[in-house]
This record gives structure tokens, sequence and C-alpha cells, in this order.
């Protein structure tokens, strides 16, 4: 297989990979809302797959590697797509960690589910113009994620004095320190999708580009 074949095998397992995480991450904000821990339980053990994922990329890339003999550009896009994978296994991982809280406790309070909900489809409609991004090369609107980022980020410390206020105000609410941790990986998660960004300016440009 000449290593053009090779690398567009690797794009496109990568991107069959980033819509499986993005699926994950939807059906982790559905059992949210529902507090369906059946499903929860589904989603956390679907998270092997996601990482078998991972392996098969990087071995993908170490064949490329190790039988041929990539120039730079097809270099900077094996080394981007290790990076890229990993950056997509840790968002599964932050799916999986939504569900494990729904497992592990009753449905979100009222008071702080729409906030929960709100914060999570920021990052979905963020990770789909990631994978867009990804899909097309579009260093352009790689450059706009981080600003999306903002938003999610902005959001997430609005919920953190929202939660103070009505802790002060007397409400009394069920597990907020899990609460608190389980959002904030809804607010990681963006980081990562900037990651993805900053991996494909790599490649596309060979700029070596940190959106912080």
């Amino acid at each position: 297989m000449k290593i053009d074949e090779r690398l567009n095998q690797i794009d496109e397992t990568i991107l069959e990979m980033g819509y499986r995480v993005k699926g994950m991450f939807e059906l982790s904000l559905g059992v949210l809302e529902s507090g369906d821990k059946e499903k929860a339980l589904y989603i956390v053990e679907s998270d092997d797959f996601i990482n078998n994922y991972n392996e098969e990329i990087n071995n993908l890339c170490i064949n490329v590697l190790s039988l041929l003999q990539p120039v730079a550009s097809d270099l900077r896009s094996v080394v981007s797509a290790i990076k890229i994978a990993n950056d997509m296994e840790r968002i599964g991982d932050y799916a999986k960690s939504i569900a494990r809280y729904v497992i592990r406790n009753d449905r979100l309070d009222d008071d702080l589910l729409p906030v929960a909900l709100q914060i999570g489809r920021l990052f979905v409609d963020l990770y789909d113009k990631t994978l867009k991004a990804l899909k097309e090369s579009d260093v352009k609107m790689a450059y706009e994620i981080p600003v999306l980022d903002e938003k999610i980020d902005q959001t997430f410390k609005s919920m953190g004095v929202y939660v103070e206020d009505l802790i002060k105000n007397g409400n009394r609410l069920d597990h907020p320190f899990a609460t608190i941790s389980m959002m904030r990986n809804i607010e990681r998660a963006g980081d990562h999708a900037k990651n993805i960004c900053e991996h494909l300016i790599f490649r596309v440009k060979g700029q070596h580009i940190d959106f912080g």
C-alpha cells in the first residue's frame, strides 16, 4: 500500500473515531437528562471501543513510520494523527465520566440540570465544528474554535457562582461537589477540541499554535 493510501486510511479512521466520540457524548447528555442508568452503563462499556480506535490509529501511524519513508508533510500528518486520536480518547473519557455520575448519583438537581445541559450542548456544537474543520482541513475554521470554547468557560464560571448562591440561600443540593466536577469535565473536553485544532494547523501549515 502506498503512503498516500495509508495516510487516507488514517484520516478516515480518525474521522470515524471522532464521530463515534461525538455520538457517545450526545448519549451521555441524554442520560444526564433522563437519569437512565442502564444507558449510562452502556456508555461506560462503550469506552473500550473508543480506546480500540486510538490503538488502531497508533498502529497505523507506526506502520507508516517504520515501513515507509514519509516526507516532512507526511510526517506532520502522522504525528498530528497520533495526537488528535489521543485528544479524542480523552473527550470519550469525559463522556464516560458523565455516565458514571448518572450511575452513582440520583438525577441531577432541577436547579442545575439546565445549566449542565447548556454547557454540554455548547461543547457538542463546538466539537461538531472541530470535526468539520478536521474533515475539510479548514484552518480558518480551526481558529474559530477557541472563541466558542471561551463561551463554555464563561458558562462554567457562571455556573460556579450560581451554585454558591444556591447554597448561600439555603437550597439543598445533592452531591454538589461531584456535580461541579462532572461539569468541569465538560469544560475540559472543550480544551481537547482546541488541542485538535492546534494539531490540524500544524498538519496543514507546519505551525505550532498554542490556544491556551
